[in-house]
């Protein structure tokens, strides 16, 4: 067959997985309320999920998706087509007001929220600097331009000023695109000295608040918000799946820029919208965010006794700990799939996270917390990571 040779490389890569340790398994997973889950039938603790503030379980959330739901499952369309339902619109009214910007456009995803703002801004005249640990999806969006795209390192912003300095006047235009939250470690971007920079060298910052929406901020609007930066910023990229419990992406910005993004954004247009339910279920949650701050409060105050006791119990922490990721080092792959799997027999789910998601020598246990935890469930698995890793 003329597709036999393309089976055999298959095998070949899944053995050099398997023999690395990294080949990934799939799994049977049911979220439950209360921060737990249903692994393979088994009931755990969940410290995998990213639903921060406990709202995808809310019953107000819930009833709010049921009630439509039970007349219409899926939009049938593109936003451009028919896809749009009120409850399309409501929402991203709603988002606008939320975010404190004049428009504000959803995507069904925030990957293809991600991928498709950048290819439809940035042109072949132009350069994109983009952090070396952005997420996935920023990452395939740069590529999916025909800009000139440079790595910068945010630990190292002083070698990015210079070659700023000895690159930028070659460009027509150019954007700082990086995460506000880096999800590996739960570490924030430094904004303040970014958009510094952009204002210095005539940029554009565009900044992913996947994992900040909700979480961090006064309003709960994210690293930006916490850093002081929201008006400083040319887009903000969010998503409806983490702290907002549902599903699908939007970005926030301009009028004008929305309008284009609305015209030009082929990962937008080109796809079904998202279910009407879900965005009908997503404006509850925003009402949610901004009249229950004290979920807010409580998933800070959870993450500052979590890091404090991890680190009494000597455990290597990495990132400096502002959004609610604790990242437990363990460098050896192998080292962290089987703490990993004994957390699980023990009643704990606590992911192993490896390469290529991370760098290699830089393996981890991520847990991630939300609301619903218990503070004493928390330091229970961190004794217990501690105990197990006693011996490795």
């Amino acid at each position: 067959m003329m597709s036999s040779f393309v089976q055999q490389r298959i095998r070949e890569q899944l053995q050099s997985l398997d023999a690395d340790g990294l080949r990934r398994e799939p799994r049977t997973a049911d979220s439950l309320p209360c921060g737990r889950c249903l692994i393979n039938g088994q009931e755990l603790i969940n410290f995998g999920s990213n639903d921060y503030l406990g709202l995808a379980h809310d019953p107000r959330v819930c009833e709010a998706f049921r009630e439509v739901a039970a007349n219409q499952v899926g939009a049938t369309a593109s936003s451009l087509i028919t896809g749009r339902s009120s409850h399309h619109v409501v929402l991203e009214r709603q988002l606008a007001e939320f975010e404190q910007c004049e428009s504000v456009l959803l995507f069904p995803t925030g990957f293809a929220a991600n991928a498709g703002i950048l290819q439809a801004l940035a042109t072949s005249d132009d350069v994109i600097f983009s952090e070396s640990e952005n997420h996935a999806s920023l990452i395939d969006g740069c590529r999916g331009t025909k800009s000139h795209v440079r790595i910068y390192d945010r630990h190292r912003l002083d070698d990015f000023r210079v070659v700023l300095q000895e690159c930028r006047s070659t460009f027509d235009g150019g954007f700082i695109v990086t995460d506000g939250v880096f999800s590996m470690d739960g570490t924030v971007a430094p904004l303040q000295e970014l958009c510094d920079l952009a204002d210095e060298f005539h940029l554009a910052v565009i900044v992913d608040e996947a994992h900040g929406t909700g979480v961090l901020g006064n309003h709960g609007r994210g690293a930006s918000e916490l850093a002081g930066v929201e008006h400083r910023t040319f887009l903000r990229i969010g998503t409806l799946s983490k702290a907002l419990g549902g599903l699908g992406g939007f970005v926030a910005g301009c009028h004008n820029t929305i309008e284009w993004l609305r015209n030009r954004a082929r990962t937008q247009f080109f796809s079904t919208a998202a279910p009407p339910a879900v965005c009908a279920a997503v404006s509850e949650s925003l009402k949610i965010v901004e009249t229950e701050p004290e979920r807010r409060s409580r998933l800070s105050e959870l993450n500052q006794s979590a890091r404090e006791h991890a680190q009494a119990a000597g455990l290597t922490l990495i990132g400096d700990g502002l959004a609610p990721i604790i990242a437990v080092s363990i460098p050896d792959p192998a080292d962290t799939i089987q703490v990993s799997t004994r957390l699980q027999a023990e009643g704990w789910f606590v992911p192993a996270i490896l390469p290529p998601t991370v760098a290699t020598g830089t393996s981890r246990l991520r847990l991630s917390l939300t609301a619903d935890h218990q503070i004493s469930d928390v330091h229970s698995a961190i004794d217990t990571i501690a105990g197990i890793m006693a011996p490795v």
